[in-house]
């Protein structure tokens, strides 16, 4: 890689790290973190913190900007469901159909 691709990617992260979070991402990064695999849909985890859809998207949206979670098919870990899922970034991506 360039050095300006390098240097433009380490402001990327840096900034990132500087972001607050809003409290339902918080709340989503902190349940994603907490369950087996760190996988789970939409809706299970709008369940799990009593809010609406909505916002557990716009959510998801905060925290793939921040460079926390990215979104994939897979199974979800709560209600077992082949669908798109949020997972954290802690590891590698699972390979499709895994």
């Amino acid at each position: 890689m360039s050095s300006a691709v390098t240097e433009a990617t380490a402001r990327t992260r840096e900034y990132a790290a500087r972001m607050a979070l809003s409290d339902a991402a918080a709340g989503t990064l902190s349940f994603l973190r907490t369950i087996p695999d760190s996988v789970a849909c939409e809706e299970c985890v709008a369940a799990y913190l009593a809010i609406d859809r909505y916002d557990v998207l716009k959510s998801i949206r905060e925290l793939i900007v921040a460079g926390q979670v990215l979104c994939t098919y897979a199974d979800c870990t709560i209600c077992r469901e082949r669908r798109l899922v949020v997972q954290t970034r802690a590891g590698r991506p699972r390979p499709f159909g895994k």
